[in-house]
Formats: C-alpha cells, sequence, structure tokens
C-alpha cells in the first residue's frame, strides 16, 4: 500500500493547502529565538529593535564621555593660565607701588641727611639703599613682565637722570641740585610710574572670564546616561546595568570637581580685584603720603620750599597718608602718624635750624610707620601669590584626573552596554 502526503493545514481564512515555504517561513522564524525582531509599542507600532537602540547609546555615550574626556582639560587648563595671569598682574602692581614708595623715602632721607650734616661731615648715604632698591625692583618688575618693556624703559631712563642728579645734590651738599632733583622726581619719574601703576591696575581688575559654561557640558553625558539607563532598563526588562552605574558615578564626581574649581577660581579672582587691589592701594597710598610729608618736611626745613607753601602740602600728604590708613584699620599705625605730625609741628616751631635731637626725634615715627607699610605690602603679595599659586596647581592637577575619569565612564558605560548587547545577538 501506499501512503498518500498528508496535506498541510492551511492557516484560517486560506483556501486550499498550504505550501512548504508558508510553514518553514512563519513557523521556523517563531521558533528561532535569535532572529532579530522590531520591538512592539503600546500603540502596536513597531519601533527600533532593542539591539539597535544599544548600539545607538553605546555609541553615543561613548563619543560625548570622550569627548568630555578631550575638552574638560583644556578648558581647564586656561582657567589655570588665567589665575597665573592675575597673579603676574598683581605682583607686578605691587613691585611699581613698592619702586614708587621706595623713590619717595629716598627723597625723605636725602632731605633728612642733607637737613643733618655739618660743614666738616658729608650727608648720610642712607638713601641708596632706597634707591639701590627701586633700581633692583625695576629690573624685576621687566624680568617678570615683558610686555610693560617699552615703559618700564622710559622709567629706567627718568630714574637715571634722578639719581644722577640727587647723587649731585649729595655730594655738593647744595640745596638748589637738591630742589633739581626733587622737581625731576615730581615732574618726570613719579607721573611715569603713576601711568603704569595705572595700566597694571586696570589690566588686573579687568582679567576674569565666566566659565560657568563649562559646568552645563559636564551634565550632558550625566543626562544621557541616565536616560540611557531608563530606556535601556525598559528594553531588557533590568533595572540596574553596572556599566552605566559606574559610568553616573564617574560623571558625577566630574560634573562636581569641574563646578568647584570654576567657582573657587571666580572667587579667587574676584578676592584679589577687591579686597587684595583695595588693600594693596591703600598701603601704596600710605607709604607714598607718608614719604612725600617727611620729603616736604626736610626741603622745607633747608629752605628750599617756602614755609606756607610747605605746610600745605604737608597737611595734604598727612591727610592722604590718615585716610588710607584709617582704611587698613590698624589704630598703632594711625597713632604713629599723629606723633610723626606732632613732632613736625614742634620742628616748625622753632625759629633757628633744629637740633639733631629733635630731628631724630622726629625720624622715629617715620622710621616705624615705613617699616610697617612695608612689611604689609610683602605681607599682601605674599598671600596672594600663595592663594593663586596652589590654586593654579590645583586646577592643573585635578584637570588630568577629571580626564581619567571620564576616560574610564566612556569604557564603563561602553562595557555595560556591551554585556546588554550580547543578550540579544
Amino acid at each position: 500500500m501506499t501512503s498518500t502526503p498528508r496535506p498541510t493545514v492551511a492557516p484560517p481564512g486560506a483556501r486550499g493547502f498550504a505550501g512548504r515555504g508558508w510553514v518553514s517561513a512563519n513557523l521556523g522564524g517563531q521558533l528561532n529565538p535569535t532572529a532579530p525582531s522590531a520591538a512592539t509599542g503600546p500603540d502596536g507600532k513597531k519601533t527600533m529593535p532593542t539591539s539597535t537602540l544599544i548600539g545607538w547609546w553605546r555609541l553615543a555615550l561613548l563619543i560625548v564621555c570622550l569627548a568630555v574626556a578631550v575638552a574638560a582639560p583644556l578648558v581647564l587648563d586656561q582657567n589655570r593660565q588665567l589665575v597665573e595671569r592675575v597673579n603676574v598682574a598683581t605682583q607686578q602692581m605691587l613691585r611699581l607701588e613698592n619702586i614708587r614708595a621706595d623713590l619717595l623715602g629716598a627723597e625723605a632721607a636725602a632731605t633728612q641727611a642733607l637737613l643733618m650734616a655739618s660743614e666738616d661731615q658729608a650727608p648720610d648715604g642712607s638713601y641708596l639703599g632706597l634707591a639701590d632698591s627701586a633700581a633692583a625692583e625695576l629690573i624685576a618688575a621687566a624680568a617678570a613682565r615683558p610686555t610693560d618693556s617699552p615703559a618700564l624703559q622710559q622709567i629706567n631712563t627718568a630714574l637715571s637722570h634722578y639719581l644722577a642728579q640727587l647723587s649731585v645734590a649729595m655730594k655738593t651738599g647744595s640745596d638748589e641740585e637738591m630742589l633739581v632733583a626733587s622737581g625731576v622726581l615730581a615732574n618726570d619719574l613719579l607721573p611715569l610710574l603713576d601711568t603704569q601703576i595705572a595700566l597694571d591696575t586696570a589690566t588686573l581688575e579687568s582679567q576674569g572670564d565666566n566659565q560657568q559654561w563649562l559646568i552645563a557640558v559636564l551634565a550632558v553625558p550625566v543626562v544621557l546616561i541616565l536616560v540611557a539607563s531608563v530606556a535601556v532598563a525598559r528594553r531588557t526588562r533590568r533595572v540596574l546595568n553596572l556599566g552605566l552605574v559606574f559610568g553616573l558615578v564617574g560623571t558625577v564626581a566630574s560634573l562636581v570637581i569641574v563646578t568647584q574649581l570654576v567657582t573657587t577660581t571666580a572667587t579667587s579672582i574676584s578676592a584679589v580685584q577687591t579686597s587684595g587691589v583695595t588693600q594693596a592701594t591703600a598701603v601704596a597710598r600710605a607709604s607714598g603720603a607718608v614719604a612725600e610729608a617727611k620729603a616736604i618736611e626736610g626741603r622745607t626745613l633747608l629752605g628750599i620750599t617756602a614755609r606756607d607753601t610747605g605746610a600745605s602740602a604737608y597737611t595734604k600728604a598727612t591727610d592722604v597718608a590718615n585716610d588710607a590708613l584709617t582704611e587698613l584699620g590698624n589704630s598703632e599705625a594711625s597713632g604713629q602718624l599723629d606723633q610723626m605730625i606732632s613732632t613736625h609741628n614742634q620742628l616748625m616751631a622753632s625759629t633757628e635750624r633744629p637740633s639733631a635731637e629733635l630731628v631724630a626725634a622726629a625720624q622715629a615715627p617715620y622710621d616705624w610707620l615705613v617699616d610697617w607699610l612695608a612689611s604689609q605690602s610683602s605681607t599682601i603679595g605674599e598671600h596672594v601669590n600663595a592663594d593663586l599659586s596652589d590654586h593654579a596647581e590645583r586646577v592643573g592637577a585635578l584637570a588630568v584626573i577629571v580626564a581619567g575619569i571620564m576616560a574610564i565612564a566612556a569604557v564603563s558605560c561602553a562595557g555595560g552596554l556591551n554585556a546588554a548587547l550580547r543578550r540579544y545577538r
């Protein structure tokens, strides 16, 4: 007996018998669990296959994390350079202020030396120390900031002229030569210095770059990883993907580091531009005014300046010094200024050339103020330099750390999605 082949049952609604191709195409496709198929959304429409979705998320996270790993250190390096520029500008301004104070101090010391000198004794050469200090600071300023060299060269020329004239006055003991030297200082040298100080102060105050946008850039990979985690979890029915979790932790850590760096940089620069510059300017004003008052006193006692003119100029200078010391908030310094003014009045009350003892007594409060103001200027410079240098080093080190963290986050995200992808291929 021959057996007849059993007919294949056709699907409902079909006429006749189903062919072999229909069975293999449909039944085989249902029995193959590895065949890629599109997911079905809530509305019944087909969506992107899970494996394709995971692959696209893997590529996107890898690109974004690696891009941030490259870009963030470059931007943070600009942040570090900004901090260094502010530090250089601050130190330069302080140097020029010190030069100005030293020159006015040299003028005061020279007039006092002529006042104390006798016919058989040459004037004291203590002014030379202040003159040498001003010259050394000028050389340091030119080396620290080459862009200021043309202006500093003009200042150096005027300084050489002033020191030469001052040397002539001290060697000859001539009041007239001293008057010429004072004119060179007041009319040639100090205006050049004041102009350069104003330019450097303006440059310092203009420094600043708002880098808050970098925080927004670092937030992008955080948001993307969160969205990817939700999308992958909905497709794979797995709540956590360890690779994405580790990547999220890394990107959040980078975001926190960058936020702190950008914020502290802005705070540090603002502090220098406000309180630091204000204190430095107050110290410079006080130093210059105290030295100028002392020089006016010496020229008045020498007879180079008329007493009425000298009294008016002295009062003006001490008022400036008093305002600056009040701004600094040191009562002892203000007391020393009051003592300096009191001894000055005693000197001016004498109808004859004052005695050496009275001149020495009047010198004591002045010397105290000069030393104290010099120490204040040095303290301000050292404090600013230490704070900004440390911050610049910290920015440089953390920039490398951020780059490493973001690179690890990229690898972690890619690894986590690779593991999910292998389950659907």
